[in-house]
């Protein structure tokens, strides 16, 4: 028998979500395509709940994690903000610590 321990990590400050595993998969989107409508049509969020998950997030967080230009001549668009990218980076970092500690550990631990 192959014993596996899961789990799922968020942030929260002052005990308030912040962000957690899908809300980075919504910033890498937005990073990848630029605007926040695709990335929720990519990811089969709706609009409205990804305008909320990321109000949410910034205001949180207390840091401004998007830069939105509104549409017109030149087009609209969105990109994360350098403390934006520092979130997802150091999220990531943290994850895949994580992960290595966790398999590592349970190996030891759960191995029957």
């Amino acid at each position: 028998m192959r014993v596996e321990v899961k789990s799922k990590t968020w942030l929260e400050a002052d005990g308030k979500f912040i962000i957690g595993e899908h809300g980075i998969a919504l910033l890498e989107a937005i990073d990848e395509l630029g605007s926040i409508q695709q990335a929720a049509k990519q990811l089969g969020w709706g609009y409205r709940h990804t305008w909320g998950y990321l109000k949410n997030m910034e205001r949180n967080a207390g840091v401004p994690i998007l830069l939105v230009r509104h549409g017109g001549q030149s087009g609209g668009g969105t990109q994360l903000t350098p403390q934006g990218r520092k979130l997802l980076r150091d999220y990531k970092r943290l994850q895949k610590t994580l992960r290595a500690t966790i398999q590592r550990k349970s190996r030891l631990l759960f191995s029957y």
